[in-house]
């Protein structure tokens, strides 16, 4: 799993260390990638909180946002229907 997220490189190393999450982590914090996804909010550099599933050829499957988008379950299962 692969994660973009607006905090820089040292924050996310401290979040993986923490939580021990298996997953990847992408610092964007001018928000090019966040922008590009449509998930920006107005005025600051920060994402409305979303999670796409993509499937190998880099298609969206599915998209989670708000509460959904907190509990990474929600992206295990949708990414258990692609297979």
């Amino acid at each position: 799993m692969l994660a973009i997220s607006s905090d820089d490189a040292v924050t996310l190393l401290k979040f993986r260390t923490k939580y021990g999450r298996d997953i990847a982590f992408v610092s964007d914090p001018k928000g090019a990638l966040i922008e590009r996804y449509g998930v920006k909010t107005p005025v600051i550099t920060l994402a409305k909180r979303t999670t796409f599933v993509i499937d190998q050829s880099g298609v969206i499957r599915a998209v989670q946002t708000g509460g959904d988008a907190i509990d990474v379950r929600n992206a295990l299962r949708a990414l258990q229907t692609l297979k």
